[in-house]
């Protein structure tokens, strides 16, 4: 008889869910003689990724009739004998954690984003467990008697065998690089902005999804201050293609106006290029306060270039920087670590 945990991971999908790729790094790499995973989407099962295999996939499709899908979901859980779900789902789908429930089963989540609502509060409600992975969350959402002794902190890890220095391409360039969606919330006017009051060997390279009306915005001030030829809009990098990205740029600089944990400031710590972040919510400062960066005012755009001019004329507080993020990285923020934090959690929550 296998005694193993049966897990089931849920998740909107695997082309669209940022959450993919710490949700990927944990399932390739969880004790198989200990637990037995599973993985079940919403939509897109074509993009599920081929080394999960068939048998351990489910499609499961939420139609808007609350109470059929609440028992169609319920009973997929009690036909494959499921212990654990742990849910990876950005969205405030309590309706999940209701099934479980009903089920008898266990359900976790993990909160990754700084969104709060009614639904939010009736998921964590039915939710057996909750991990966060910013300190900050705490207070903000979780501070209730009822939630004492049902939280976790568990911050996110960067896989640091993949995310690694690399050798890289000289340059005459000072090479600044912002990876992630780009919109309003990421907020890249602020640091082109900034980029007009530094030299001119220092460019920058936007790497994400556009979204048409910011990109025209920026586009707008781009042309309207002579910046074309310093700023490039490279599209979308796969995630296996980030360490390649990094392993040629000089610094990271993030602007969001609100994040949770943000992975992709683990991820250019771990390949050794420096941080400088906005204070978006906690997580960054949380990070940073480590090693291998630093925080500054997303209020005050002249202490964002205090910071820059000091960097791009100082390559040994750079590279002091760089090994400081790297050494952060691998003693606090592996997937190793987190990995053993949630195999603790699934076996004791059995």
């Amino acid at each position: 008889m296998d005694k193993r945990i049966k897990i089931l991971y849920t998740i909107p999908n695997f082309k669209t869910a940022g959450s993919q790729f710490v949700l990927l790094s944990l399932l390739r790499k969880i004790d198989e003689n200990v637990f037995d995973p599973y993985v079940c989407v919403e939509k897109f099962p074509e993009s599920v990724p081929e080394d999960i295999l068939e048998e351990k996939r489910f499609l499961f499709e939420w139609t808007g009739n609350k109470i059929q899908d609440v028992l169609n979901f319920r009973r997929l859980l009690k036909n494959n004998k499921i212990a654990i779900v742990h849910s990876w789902d950005y969205k405030s789908n309590y309706l999940e954690a209701l099934a479980a429930k009903l089920a008898g089963v266990t359900y976790v989540y993990t909160k990754k984003n700084n969104g709060w609502s009614r639904r939010w509060r009736l998921k964590s409600f039915f939710s057996s467990h909750i991990v966060y992975d910013n300190p900050e969350m705490k207070e903000r959402f979780f501070s209730s008697w009822f939630f004492k002794k049902r939280l976790s902190f568990i911050p996110h890890g960067v896989d640091t065998d993949i995310f690694r220095p690399m050798t890289a391409v000289p340059h005459e360039n000072f090479n600044i690089v912002c990876i992630g969606n780009i919109g309003a919330n990421k907020n890249q006017l602020f640091l082109i902005e900034a980029l007009k009051y530094l030299p001119r060997k220092v460019v920058l390279h936007l790497y994400g999804k556009e979204d048409k009306n910011y990109r025209k915005e920026l586009d707008g001030y781009i042309a309207d201050n002579n910046l074309n030829s310093r700023i490039f809009f490279n599209g979308f990098v796969d995630n296996r293609g980030i360490p390649e990205v990094l392993s040629n740029m000089d610094l990271f600089v993030l602007t969001s106006l609100n994040e949770g944990l943000p992975v992709s400031i683990l991820e250019a710590l771990s390949c050794g290029v420096p941080v400088l972040s906005s204070d978006s919510g906690g997580g960054a400062k949380f990070i940073l306060e480590k090693g291998g960066g630093y925080i500054f005012d997303i209020e005050a755009l002249e202490n964002l270039i205090k910071h820059l001019i000091r960097l791009v004329e100082n390559r040994n507080e750079l590279a002091s920087l760089a090994k400081e993020g790297r050494s952060n990285i691998v003693a606090n923020f592996s997937i190793q670590n987190e990995l053993a934090a949630y195999e603790k959690l699934y076996v004791k929550m059995k």
